[in-house]
C-alpha cells in the first residue's frame, strides 16, 4: 500500500464522515436520518460526530482496500486505525 493511497483514503474518510455528520445531503437525506435517530442514544450521538463516524467509515475503507487487493487482510486493523487517526487530524486542522 502506497503513501498516496493511504492519504487519499484518509481524505475520503474525512469527507464522507463530515458529509454524513454535518451536511444535509442531496434531498436532505442525511439531515432526515440524523433527525430520525434519537440523540440520547450512542448511535444518535455518534451519527452527529465527525470523529465517531470517521472511525467507522475508516473500517469500511480499510476493508475495501483489502478486498481490492491493495492491502493484506492481516493489516486491516492497523490501516483502519491509521486512516481514522489521519481523518481526525484533518478534522482538527479544518475546523
Amino acid at each position: 500500500m502506497t503513501f498516496l493511497l493511504l492519504l487519499m483514503a484518509s481524505f475520503a474518510t474525512y469527507r464522507v464522515a463530515r458529509m454524513l455528520a454535518q451536511e444535509d445531503g442531496p434531498f436532505d437525506v442525511f439531515a432526515r436520518v440524523r433527525g430520525r435517530v434519537n440523540q440520547r442514544t450512542w448511535v444518535g450521538r455518534g451519527i452527529a460526530c465527525v470523529w465517531c463516524l470517521s472511525f467507522w467509515v475508516a473500517l469500511v475503507v480499510a476493508c475495501g482496500l483489502a478486498w481490492q487487493g491493495h492491502l493484506a487482510w492481516r493489516d486491516v486493523w492497523l490501516v483502519w486505525l491509521a486512516i481514522a487517526g489521519a481523518s481526525a487530524a484533518i478534522y482538527q486542522v479544518v475546523r
